[in-house]
């Protein structure tokens, strides 16, 4: 039960938190895969990124009032992740299709006005890095009090460099005593500007009168619902015609766009709280993600097994094998399983142009790791040829897969450590060690492990389709132990 900081009264209505995890995160790869975005990884500290926001808010928001929304995709990877912050299931929002953010805040603002017509939310991106816990809870605090007049409150980052990779907000007359004395002050916003070169980045510094635009907001559920009426009537339209859950169908009808440019730049009601000390980051790069971590004498970031001699200001990444670097400078070194990244530290947004030149030659490094994490274990293709796929599958005690079938393949089972309870069409039974089961294509089938130890099995997949996608679910367990 997450208990509340009694530090943080905000006013007399409930704060309700929207965290938005849809992302991919590309430009961390090879670490980041289409199936382990960004927002899920452990990238500094003990917790995800995603995780880390969640706790980031708990002094100020209870789980029961903390929604999430994520690609159909991801289920299983938040159903692991907040587990431990006992996010009620109904509060989490699957998109059949990512729409940018305006239809995910707006369905999210739906669901959380029906329960409090006058509930203020917070906006949050999953994939942020804030260092000073009790600065962002203070300007948030401030974001509150502003969104309870009604205003669409925005955060903005007093900006320390010119930098190109984020937008901008230009503000203009302060807003009087309408925020906390101890978060920055607010202003009226003049506009949003796209990201800009250099040297428009250097003038906006110079002026003193742009902040960065963190894509983190506050406001009251109706006024952003209200707000998308007036400015983009036909996702509001849409909006009206869905209940509880995102219907495939509807969703498929509203058109992506993002609530800046939807909503934001075409309403009178924003306000930006100009925010300084948070340590925030949006993490958009390797070359980001270094300013996050301490660095050793020579100016490295090494998080690896590793032996350096002589290099200066490089990052390092691995965790399965001894990196050697020698006489290196301004290099970023990422290693996995089945792809190594080696590129100049003001060359890492290039990144995400070799994911995209990967996804064109129709590999596969982009989508998985060859270990890809479950809720129920894990698995790792060993091997990958014309018509099969090798895995060593590993379940943990008492958990089981879906209940489903294959369309385009078969299986062999092997079981090399630990037991195995095998459904396979409408027989059951137990296998131990160095016995086996195969599984002909179209047969109903499913595979969990009935005792205290964990199960490994070697399983051998054989046909003329042999991707992930090839599944289908029969019967999902609803428990809190079980996962599909």
């Amino acid at each position: 039960m997450t208990r509340l900081n009694t530090q943080y009264p905000i006013l007399n209505t409930k704060i309700y938190a929207l965290i938005l995890a849809g992302g991919i995160g590309t430009r961390f790869w090879p670490l980041s895969r289409e199936l382990e975005p960004k927002q899920f990884l452990k990238l500094k500290g003990d917790m995800s990124l995603l995780q880390q926001t969640i706790e980031r808010i708990e002094p100020i928001v209870p789980a029961d009032r903390i929604f999430i929304i994520t690609n159909e995709q991801y289920k299983l990877h938040i159903a692991n992740q907040v587990k431990k912050f006992a996010i009620p299931e109904a509060n989490i929002i699957l998109e059949p299709k990512g729409k940018n953010t305006a239809p995910a805040i707006g369905f999210a603002a739906k669901l959380i006005s029906k329960r409090d017509p006058e509930a203020v939310m917070m906006v949050l991106p999953a994939d942020h890095y804030i260092e000073n816990k009790m600065k962002i809870l203070d300007t948030l605090n401030a974001g509150a009090k502003l969104a309870a007049k009604d205003y669409l409150v925005t955060i903005g980052i007093v900006p320390d460099m010119p930098h190109t990779g984020y937008g901008y907000i230009k503000f203009k007359d302060k807003i009087s005593s309408e925020a906390s004395p101890q978060a920055a002050k607010a202003y009226h916003v003049d506009k949003f500007v796209e990201k800009p070169d250099k040297k428009k980045a250097e003038s906006f510094l110079k002026t003193k009168k742009y902040l960065w635009n963190s894509g983190i907001f506050v406001w009251k559920a109706s006024v952003i619902l209200s707000e998308i009426k007036k400015c983009l009537p036909d996702l509001y339209k849409n909006l009206s015609r869905l209940n509880a859950v995102v219907d495939p169908e509807i969703w498929d009808d509203i058109k992506p766009i993002s609530i800046d440019y939807g909503v934001l730049e075409k309403s009178k009601r924003v306000a930006v709280i100009a925010a300084k000390g948070l340590g925030w980051n949006d993490l958009g790069s390797w070359a980001s993600l270094r300013k996050v971590h301490t660095k050793d004498a020579r100016g490295n970031v090494i998080h690896a097994d590793s032996i350096d001699m002589d290099s200066r200001d490089i990052t390092v990444f691995g965790s399965n094998r001894l990196i050697a670097t020698i006489g290196l400078k301004d290099v970023v070194v990422v290693d996995t399983d089945d792809a190594l990244l080696v590129c100049d530290k003001e060359r890492t947004e290039d990144v995400k142009a070799v994911v995209e030149t990967i996804k064109g030659n129709r590999r596969q490094e982009h989508i998985a790791h060859k270990t890809v994490k479950r809720p129920w274990g894990c698995y790792t293709v060993l091997n990958i040829g014309n018509g099969f796929k090798v895995k060593l599958i590993t379940i943990e005690p008492y958990k089981r897969l879906s209940l489903q079938r294959h369309k385009y393949r078969s299986e062999h089972w092997v079981v090399v450590e630990g037991e195995a309870r095998i459904t396979n069409g409408s027989k059951v039974c137990n296998l131990k060690a160095n016995e086996s089961a195969y599984i002909p294509m179209n047969d109903i089938h499913r595979l969990e492990n009935p005792i205290g130890t964990p199960l490994k099995i070697v399983e051998v997949q054989c046909g003329k389709y042999i991707e992930e996608d090839d599944i289908e679910r029969l019967q999902d367990d609803r428990t809190p132990t079980f996962y599909t």
